[in-house]
């Protein structure tokens, strides 16, 4: 298939595979508001194997993240006792991976609200912290953390010639309508054998990604490794275990020639992605079939796009009681008008069944944790 009008946002190639859904209408964001009129036109590119959405937020950054509805989701990464924000999870994940200094200059791009500066400030109190935050947590950014610089606006418009010892991008690049161009601009702000910290959604572990209207790139591993050494990195370390990748890259030398091919690798990803984000929407629709059958009320559990987005594909939000999420800093919210609450609880709102919206590293654990609330756990089935 080849469509002369948007081509893969890497290579500029026009020929794809179309992935799951079709579909047009309103839609969910990462950060948990919804957008009329958006598009979701997943694609695989059959040369690069770049993995994105042709339509969604693409083109429309600063009017999306500067408009009045925008506030950043509770950042609750861990099922576990030990209770640790996003932020916090990574900077203790860079740290593994390579010894930082006491000082020097660090550059973050897309800082949000400075949560993760406001963490290598309370352990690297010498260093010198500039920042690029085009969206509405500038404010919030320069309050929080003390800043040589800051800047309120988007990066590639901005004339910035200075370099530095250290540059962070945490969950940008899925964002932005060009990763390789977004590297190569952090690769010329870094001093000779300066360090990238890159932080990403693994869009292998995060299916639910394929309905996600601003994550608009879906970052994979081997993917990004490609692009990273074509813009001209040396990757010094990695952990990708869990639903996070973190890559530490030192500046090196560009590649030349066309954008290498990790299509079958990427396709193999997607197609596994699709599986799991049609299993999931299965998942709720057998529980709310469920639960009519047995007089009671369905819900959700997880506040991911997949499960946000469940009750507009199958057009039976009436249907859903609430989302449920151990995240007690999204207790209280609402996704499109249905309140998020604890497993605590589900039995005042008279919910019967529970349809598992996580990613899949998670379906087992969560099952077992939910099962002595009495309800019945619908888990995605991939066969």
């Amino acid at each position: 298939m080849t469509d002369t009008t948007k081509t893969c946002p890497v290579c500029g190639s026009g020929r794809y595979d179309a992935l799951f859904p079709d579909y047009r209408g309103r839609c969910v964001t990462s950060q948990m508001f919804f957008i009329d009129g958006l598009g979701l036109e997943n694609r695989c590119c059959r040369d690069c194997g770049f993995i994105y959405n042709a339509a969604g937020t693409r083109g429309l950054g600063a009017e999306v993240y500067n408009n009045a509805v925008w506030k950043p989701k509770p950042q609750i990464m861990c099922y576990s006792k030990e209770v640790k924000t996003s932020h916090q999870k990574a900077w203790e994940a860079f740290q593994g991976l390579v010894d930082l200094p006491e000082a020097g200059t660090v550059l973050d791009v897309g800082g949000g609200t400075g949560a993760f500066l406001e963490c290598v400030h309370r352990d690297r109190p010498g260093w010198e912290l500039h920042a690029i935050e085009p969206g509405g947590g500038f404010d919030e950014m320069c309050r929080r953390v003390p800043l040589k610089s800051a800047h309120n606006q988007a990066y590639d418009t901005l004339a910035l010639d200075e370099t530095f010892d250290c540059v962070i991008s945490l969950s940008v690049l899925e964002h932005l309508d060009n990763p390789l161009h977004a590297l190569r601009w952090m690769l010329a702000r870094l001093k000779p054998g300066g360090l990238l910290l890159l932080q990403l959604p693994d869009f292998e572990k995060l299916p639910g990604d394929l309905v996600c209207a601003d994550h608009v790139n879906k970052m994979t591993v081997p993917h990004t490794r490609m692009l990273a050494e074509y813009a001209g990195f040396e990757e010094v370390g990695a952990d990708t275990a869990l639903v996070m990748f973190y890559l530490v890259l030192r500046k090196g030398t560009p590649a030349t020639g066309p954008v290498p091919s990790r299509f079958e690798e990427n396709s193999a990803i997607a197609r596994r992605a699709e599986k799991v984000a049609r299993a999931t929407i299965e998942a709720v629709r057998a529980c709310v079939e469920s639960a009519q059958a047995a007089g009671g009320r369905a819900a959700v559990f997880g506040t991911s796009p997949i499960g946000s987005m469940a009750h507009l594909l199958l057009e039976c939000g009436d249907d859903i009681a609430c989302f449920v999420d151990e995240n007690r800093n999204a207790w209280g919210r609402d996704i499109d008008g249905l309140p998020v609450v604890g497993p605590e609880d589900m039995g005042g709102l008279g919910v019967t069944d529970l349809a598992l919206a996580i990613s899949p590293l998670y379906w087992e654990t969560v099952a077992e944790k939910m099962r002595p609330f009495g309800v019945t756990v619908h888990v995605p089935q991939l066969n």
